[in-house]
């Protein structure tokens, strides 16, 4: 981005102004005394960038009447070229307009104006502070990113004393200009909040710490009483309800017990008598069972006897049995296989023999017939997978040339052909060139009433030569005036009445006695103008002096006025009919037909001008777009049109794409025969494979018929033998079956007696044990009475003690007692010890319980208070903790971080400065410290040092001064200048971005010649950009033919007025 002219107008002191400062490597000096100013320039280019380094209200005239409505505009024309080009339009325009109401606040707008020529923008963008979508913070930001022209980011204006600074200024404030040019002070900033975080957080870890040391003692204190308190009332409670429960079910034991015994006393006594009885009878029975036991084992032993005997003729029966029947089913299982073979052959045994020769010889022709069609049949399946594969290839090339055809055919029907598309891009391309041509002209006409109109909102209506003319006169410094300035028509005046005055009504009036007049028009010197008379208006003429002139303009104004009277008296100059006639010729009108002199006239030409413009805007638009779309058009043809011809060259080669077809529909019948044949061959194969099948299943069968008829001589002696066996079998079956019958009766009989003794046996065994039992009872039973009486007594004196302790704990605790006895079961009662000591246990603990001292009863609502305060507290600090150690290891990152970016960036910034110091003969160093300050915040100092090459002793900053207003200590001033302009210029060539241009603001003001041109031979070198450099000083010729153009700014304090004067170079 490489900035072309700068015009303001509005600003300070100045008139409108316009500065060239075009030329990618060509270097501008805006030079001039101190005060005349310069700064102004740098000021406005900052403002229109949107710097906040500017105040724009400091723009503003003090010489401007309090009453008067403030109006500025400042323009910055910009070439988008050099290494930072951007993606955008050739030129791009910044302007700023301000306007401030007398005492309202100040309005501004920002506006960016993109094209491809200069002062005819394709696109315009403006922002205000009320928009939505183009705010101020919106054109920052497109300056950052989009156009990359921010003054800020990318230091590209160096206003006063910036760049001579940094010697004079402290390391601290170094550092920070340093660390903020790098970005290192956002890491800083970071690195400082994340220091300040960890020092509130260990902070408030050592509150929590403490308070949670001071709640944990006041807990350990709660707790210890709760125990105790928990502790008591867990024993009082257990102790009396285990005494209390054990007390009652002492007393249901002995009620049951008392009343038990008295009942087994009686029933005792019962049972004694029951017993004698009992006795008497069992013994009678014992004796009649004693003799029946005899006798039945006397029958006994002669039955077992006969049992034997004919059990063994019985076995000896059923063994000859079996026998019999496994040499039967032997003989049965040969017979019944050959029988069954037998009566399935049909032939006969030579009928077999004859059939086996005969399928012989038909085997052996099959077998030969098969192997000849298996042979023709492999060939032809070879043959047809060859016609296959052929058949793919040309099916596929079909197919594509199917689709290439649809494709092409449909290509040409929509283009016709390759020269109707070209012939469309041509009459396309012709249209869009005509299109450009008339946009250019119709620009040029709306740029022309464009400047008409605003000459006309500030009712200045003057023609291009008239401006060509007072411009000519500003840089001489003449005032000068348009005839329409001085004067105008009166209101009884027709706007017709003009066109008398057209050969004359575009004067120039000067305040001089000659010059050289730029161009044809009139330039009447009002020096040379002595009127006869004094007056102001001509009635005749319909033409007086201007209203509201001030007191030296009325008297230029009278005297243009007899200047212009002087045409229409008879003379040898004079006008007729609106023709100017001398003796050399006629003249007609200086310009075209416009009215420029009636108020009326004005206000009708601005209303024309401003319906031409909407009229020509909006043609301008209709065209743009024409453009646009026939453009758009143009460029889809261009990535077509290759693609026609090629759909051209396929439709000249349908030959081939037919003989491929009858390529394939060829294969294919001949594939259809071949496939024929095979599938004939494959059915006389499978004949052929069932035929053998077949001839192999009658071998199979005559071979077996074969067998059996050999088999069957050999069968005749096995058919006698079981007709034999079959008839012994029936015999001894009957001899078995009689034998069985007569020993099941036996053991029957048998098993009657062996049952009967041994019930007798038990009978006998029962009644000793009942005969012993009973004695043992009666013995017992009397025992048991004297027992049963003893105990019956003591229980009565248990349960009357027992008793009077439960009353006793009645009285005591009627609440447990009432809760113990409501829930006291009496369905199972542990046995007596058990509840004995239970009894014992409980009345020990509740007693002990009851007595004890130091038991405090609001132990409970205590502890938990303290409790959830504890844990409260130790949250908050487990919490901080965890807090703490991740901001110290933020910290430690964001620290290295600091240092190594730091680190880094000195050392490249150090490499440089020292390299441009030893050109002047100076040795030079950076450095950079941190330290705490009392305060404990870290500070950083970055030191600039500089000696003379040769010189002893170490360098020292060159900000080091001697204390208490002395002198003599410390580098020079010029030696202070040339350190802060070669640091400067390694901080420029150490930042990452490389803009266009840069402006220096008194950046050579304590340089002496021969350095300041050494200094600017090397930011030139180094910085490889445009150079703007603002300088008070006079300077020599050999710095001044450094720069391409070069600007003088002059300031008029009587009147006051500012301007800035071209200086041309000459070669």
């Amino acid at each position: 981005m490489i900035p072309l002219r700068l015009t303001f107008s509005g600003i300070r002191d100045y008139p409108p102004t316009l500065l060239d400062l075009s030329g990618a490597d060509e270097h501008v000096m805006i030079t001039g005394p101190n005060g005349a100013g310069k700064s102004t320039i740098t000021f406005c280019m900052g403002a229109v960038l949107y710097s906040s380094k500017v105040d724009v209200e400091g723009l503003k005239s003090r010489n401007l009447p309090l009453d008067q409505t403030w109006k500025a505009k400042i323009s910055l024309l910009f070439q988008n070229e050099g290494i930072m080009r951007i993606d955008a339009p050739s030129f791009i325009e910044f302007t700023l307009k301000i306007t401030q109401d007398p005492g309202q606040p100040m309005k501004k707008e920002f506006i960016i104006a993109t094209g491809d020529l200069i002062d005819e923008w394709e696109d315009t963008v403006r922002y205000t502070s009320g928009d939505r979508v183009f705010s101020f913070s919106t054109y920052k930001k497109d300056l950052q990113y989009k156009y990359k022209v921010d003054p800020d980011l990318y230091y590209l204006i160096w206003y006063q004393q910036e760049v001579n600074q940094f010697a004079v200024m402290y390391p601290e404030e170094r550092f920070r200009i340093f660390s903020e040019m790098h970005g290192i002070d956002k890491v800083q900033r970071d690195w400082e909040e994340s220091m300040e975080k960890v020092k509130d957080t260990e902070e408030s870890l050592r509150s929590a710490e403490s308070n949670v040391k001071i709640m944990k003692q006041e807990l350990s204190m709660k707790k210890t009483s709760l125990d105790r308190f928990l502790d008591n009332q867990n024993r009082l409670n257990d102790g009396g309800k285990l005494y209390i429960q054990a007390l009652l079910q002492l007393e249901e034991h002995y009620k049951k017990e008392k009343d038990r015994l008295g009942e087994l006393t009686s029933q005792l006594i019962d049972d004694m008598e029951e017993a004698k009885d009992d006795l008497t009878l069992k013994i009678a029975l014992k004796e009649r069972n004693l003799e029946e036991l005899e006798e039945y084992k006397i029958q006994q032993h002669q039955l077992n006897h006969e049992i034997d005997s004919n059990t063994i003729k019985r076995d000896e029966l059923s063994f000859k049995i079996m026998e019999l029947q496994a040499r039967i089913e032997e003989l049965d299982q040969e017979l019944d296989a050959i029988t069954k073979r037998k009566n399935q052959i049909s032939r006969t045994e030579e009928e077999v023999k004859a059939a086996l020769v005969k399928l012989a010889g038909e085997e052996e022709i099959a077998n030969a017939e098969l192997e000849k069609n298996q042979q023709l049949l492999k060939v032809r399946e070879n043959d047809r997978q060859e016609k296959i594969e052929q058949i793919a290839r040309l099916d596929l090339q079909v197919e594509n040339d199917e689709q290439g055809h649809s494709l092409h055919s449909e290509r040409l029907r929509q283009y016709q052909s390759s020269h109707a598309v070209q012939s469309t891009i041509d009459a396309l391309n012709a249209k869009v060139s005509a299109n450009r041509e008339n946009l250019f002209v119709k620009n040029r006409k709306e740029n022309e009433l464009a400047e008409e109109l605003v000459l006309l909102e500030e009712n200045r209506d003057l023609s291009l030569r008239q401006l060509e003319s007072m411009k000519f006169f500003r840089a001489q410094q003449m005032k000068a005036y348009a005839l329409r300035e001085l004067l105008e028509l009166d209101e009884e005046a027709s706007i017709k009445a003009e066109q008398l005055f057209n050969a004359i009504k575009y004067t120039i009036f000067f305040d001089g006695k000659f010059v050289l007049p730029p161009n044809d028009l009139y330039h009447v010197p009002l020096r040379s103008i002595v009127p006869e008379r004094m007056m102001t208006s001509l009635p005749n003429l319909h033409l007086k002096v201007k209203k509201g002139l001030g007191e030296n303009e009325l008297v230029h104004g009278m005297k243009a006025l007899w200047w212009v009277e002087q045409f229409f008296i008879e003379g040898t100059v004079s006008i007729k009919n609106g023709i100017l006639m001398d003796p050399m010729g006629l003249r007609g009108p200086q310009e075209k037909n416009r009215y420029i002199l009636s108020f009326k006239a004005l206000m009708a030409r601005k209303l024309e001008v401003k319906n031409v413009l909407v009229a020509l805007r909006q043609d301008l638009s209709q065209i743009e777009q024409d453009i646009e779309m026939d453009t758009r058009q143009i460029q889809e043809l261009n990535s077509i049109i290759h693609q026609v011809k090629e759909s051209e060259a396929f439709m000249t080669i349908e030959h081939e794409r037919m003989l491929r077809k009858k390529n394939l529909a060829e294969e294919k019948v001949e594939k259809g025969k071949i496939e024929d044949e095979i599938q004939h061959l494959e059915a006389e194969e499978k004949k052929l494979v069932r035929l053998q099948l077949k001839q192999e299943q009658d071998r199979g069968i005559l071979e077996e018929e074969e067998a059996i008829y050999a088999e069957l001589g050999k069968m005749k002696d096995k058919y006698e033998e079981r007709n034999r066996l079959q008839e012994q079998l029936l015999e001894v079956k009957e001899q078995l079956k009689l034998q069985k019958t007569k020993v099941e009766k036996l053991e029957t009989d048998f098993d009657e007696i062996k049952q009967t003794i041994n019930k007798l046996d038990r009978n006998l065994d029962h009644l000793d044990d009942a005969i012993a039992a009973v004695n043992r009872k009666i013995l017992m039973i009397d025992k048991q009475k004297g027992s049963s009486i003893e105990e019956q007594d003591g229980a009565k004196q248990e349960l009357v003690q027992i008793i009077k302790d439960l009353e006793e704990m009645k009285q005591m605790i009627p609440t447990l007692y009432n809760e113990v006895s409501m829930n006291f079961s009496i369905e199972q009662l542990p046995s007596v010890t058990n509840i004995k000591q239970a009894c014992e246990n409980g009345k020990v603990r509740f007693d002990h319980a009851r007595n004890e001292t130091g038991i405090d009863p609001a132990a409970p609502e205590n502890y938990e208070t303290v409790k959830q305060e504890y844990e409260r507290l130790d949250n908050d600090y487990k919490r901080t903790k965890i807090l703490l150690d991740q901001d110290k290891e933020r910290m430690e990152g964001l620290k290295d971080q600091l240092e190594t970016t730091i680190n880094m960036r000195v050392l490249e910034l150090q490499q440089r400065f020292k390299s441009y110091m030893g050109q002047f003969q100076f040795e030079g160093d950076i450095s950079w410290e941190s330290y705490e300050d009392r305060k404990k915040r870290t500070q950083f100092k970055l030191f600039i040092k500089a000696r003379k090459e040769g010189h002893r002793g170490k360098m020292e900053d060159v900000s080091t001064k001697a204390r208490g207003g002395r002198v003599g200590k410390g580098v020079s001033g010029g030696e202070e200048s040339l350190s802060s302009l070669l640091f400067a210029l390694a901080l420029l060539q150490n930042l990452q971005s490389t803009p266009g241009f840069i402006v220096l603001d008194e950046f050579d003001s304590a340089l002496d010649e021969n350095r300041k041109v050494k200094v600017f031979e090397l930011y030139a070198h180094e910085l490889r950009r445009k150079l703007i450099i603002l300088t008070p000083k006079s300077h020599e010729e050999t710095y001044l033919n450094k720069f391409s153009r070069a600007f003088v700014v002059q300031h008029d304090p009587t009147v006051p007025k500012s301007r800035v004067v071209g200086i041309i170079k000459t070669v």
